[in-house]
């Protein structure tokens, strides 16, 4: 009983260790500066004269209390940011926050460091002053956009500057295996909403046994407009899919603007932050982590593997009842029921799957 209790007892001090220590490694929260005034917003909207911009629709600034919020951000989370912005769908009746220049005109305003966009209704932030101030601020600077919509400084690379850039490292992709080209076409050379969904060209290599074919991709092209409209800074995202393919030698056709076509299921999608638009930076990103992924992943049963050890928490690149259903179309029983053991049962997709494959 005695040896018992002291286990217990040692079990609950390490617990607590561990807790005081995973508190003392998180980055303390930046002290924020008071308030500028009692109602700081009262001060933005009390001339606020907005123009709508859609025909016959009449604003009340008023609701841009409740439209544009600011709350505290952990510094864990996401980059060292400390404040997210919100942003209610109906700011566009004020502006398109991507296309007009939404987070450059946020991080114009006094008091506010640096401002980025997480999605379409987050912005990430960084200022001391008081969440109130953020708040006002964001109003201000979607007032200022809504009658003066700004270019955003950060622009995507046009088409020919991707190819050229797929050029520089083709040769180290084919050193790789990577020797098959999917080419930029110039119909996607135009802007889209997400910048992270843009196309690019790609690379490819086949892992013809189990009729896989690994692309790594150059997507999301984005730079820094200069006054002069050139680009600098240029930076692109890496992207990996893994499709299966029916049949090696009718997966992969030509087009006749020289683009290469891969009709497939994809069954692993991964991407990595951006990387600098050089081949130093490409090469990296490529060596460091590219690569290790599609070494890991060359058949079926690999990538069936990587599933089933990311268990209990987490399956890679699918969700588990999806991963369940494929595993068990390719043979894969016991990886497919014990996958599908950390499905919560009340999905009707989880039961579907077992009864379709009877696991």
């Amino acid at each position: 009983m005695v040896p018992r209790l002291i286990l217990v007892v040692g079990v609950i001090i390490w617990a607590v260790f561990m807790v005081l220590l995973t508190r003392r490694r998180r980055p303390s929260q930046p002290v924020r500066l008071p308030p500028t005034s009692d109602d700081p917003i009262a001060e933005v909207l009390v001339d606020a004269r907005p123009v709508s911009r859609l025909a016959g629709e009449q604003l009340d600034v008023d609701d841009l209390r409740w439209l544009v919020s600011a709350n505290e951000l952990e510094l864990t989370d996401e980059g060292g940011c400390n404040t997210v912005v919100g942003l209610d769908d109906t700011v566009s009746s004020y502006a398109e926050v991507f296309a007009d220049g939404f987070a450059d005109a946020l991080a114009d305003q006094p008091g506010i460091d640096a401002a980025e966009h997480a999605d379409r209704e987050a912005v990430l932030v960084w200022s001391l002053l008081s969440l109130p101030d953020v708040q006002a601020a964001a109003i201000r600077a979607l007032l200022a956009i809504n009658r003066n919509p700004q270019t955003p400084r950060d622009q995507p690379v046009q088409a020919a500057m991707m190819n050229a850039l797929a050029d520089s490292v083709a040769t180290i992709m084919a050193g790789h295996g990577f020797d098959r080209r999917l080419r930029m076409s110039l119909e996607h050379d135009q802007s889209y909403l997400d910048l992270n969904d843009r196309h690019g060209p790609s690379f490819y290599r086949l892992c013809a046994q189990d009729r896989l074919v690994q692309i790594i991709g150059l997507r999301a092209g984005i730079g820094y407009r200069n006054d002069d409209g050139t680009l600098v800074n240029i930076r692109v995202r890496f992207t990996i899919e893994i499709a299966e393919i029916a049949a090696t030698d009718a997966a992969v056709s030509g087009e006749p603007d020289g683009c290469q076509v891969i009709a497939g299921e994809r069954i692993v999608m991964a991407s990595y932050d951006p990387v600098p638009a050089t081949v130093e930076g490409i090469e990296h990103m490529l060596v460091s982590k590219a690569l290790p992924l599609c070494e890991s992943t060359m058949s079926r049963a690999a990538i069936v593997d990587r599933w089933v050890r990311g268990l209990p928490w987490h399956v890679p690149d699918r969700l588990s009842w999806e991963a369940a259903d494929i595993a068990a179309r390719w043979g894969f029983r016991k990886h497919a029921r014990d996958l599908l053991k950390h499905t919560p049962r009340r999905l009707k997709q989880a039961a579907a799957v077992a009864a379709k494959h009877k696991l």
